[in-house]
């Protein structure tokens, strides 16, 4: 995502800057969701015990009516006119007024709890692919110097890069490392821990046509064009790309 910089240090401030902001979003998103969960539960039971006491105000203002007084009458009328959720109460249905209170609020909650699920993971998703790329990044570019150094023709460092990649990874610290089946840090023929740069010196006995062959030797008469033709064509077929293969063996 920011190859575009080209100070490794810029660079590797701006992808930790990035997967910080991720990482705070995901927090954010999460503790949103639990805060607005409490709330709208801490609102039901209020509105609950509220509906229970205005009940109990109402039969208690029922007792009033006993006798059949026609002003006591109408005064209750008018009240439950006026009162639409005492009809619900008047009726005897007060399980039927709490649904109706309760089944908006916990509707509006899901949809907003399901919203920030979906932020949340979107979130994920895309500080997960950051990571992936970042730790890609680091290890090609790890490769990508030692084989350099070492004096590789260009043609065969993207070669090197595609077969270390299924080689290294990165630990916790962001350093490039390689780990056996057995997860245990993997060593050289010589009991040392494999590097990026034991292990490009040790391409020079399996792959040597990675490098430029001294003058005089090869097939083709210390042609360096075509010894180079050769190294690339050796390290097609070795990477499998038979397009780019069939292209360099045209070249004969």
């Amino acid at each position: 995502m920011f190859e575009f910089i080209e100070d490794a240090d810029i660079r590797e401030k701006a992808e930790n800057a990035h997967k910080i902001t991720v990482d705070q979003l995901t927090v954010d998103l999460t503790n949103s969701t639990k805060s607005q969960v409490e709330e709208a539960v801490t609102g039901l039971k209020a509105k609950n015990t509220e509906i229970l006491t205005e009940k109990k105000t109402l039969q208690e203002n029922l007792k009033k009516f006993e006798g059949y007084d026609p002003k006591a009458i109408k005064e209750a009328t008018e009240f439950y006119e006026k009162n639409k959720d005492a009809e619900f109460l008047k009726d005897g249905t007060v399980e039927e007024l709490i649904e109706k209170k309760t089944s908006q609020l916990t509707s509006d909650f899901e949809i907003q709890i399901n919203e920030l699920n979906t932020n949340l993971q979107n979130a994920q998703k895309h500080g997960m692919t950051y990571q992936s790329l970042f730790e890609s990044k680091v290890i090609d570019d790890g490769i990508r110097e030692e084989a350099l150094k070492s004096g590789m023709i260009p043609s065969a460092v993207e070669d090197a890069i595609l077969r270390g990649r299924s080689i290294f990874s990165l630990d916790e610290n962001k350093v490039i490392e390689a780990r056996d089946s057995e997860g245990k840090l993997a060593v050289t023929e010589d009991k040392k821990v494999l590097n990026t740069k034991n292990w490009i010196e040790s391409l020079r006995k399996t792959s040597p046509h990675y490098w430029p062959q001294s003058k005089g030797a090869g097939a083709f008469g210390g042609s360096s064009d075509m010894s180079d033709v050769m190294a690339r064509k050796i390290a097609a077929a070795e990477a499998g790309d038979v397009n780019a293969y069939r292209r360099l063996r045209a070249k004969k």
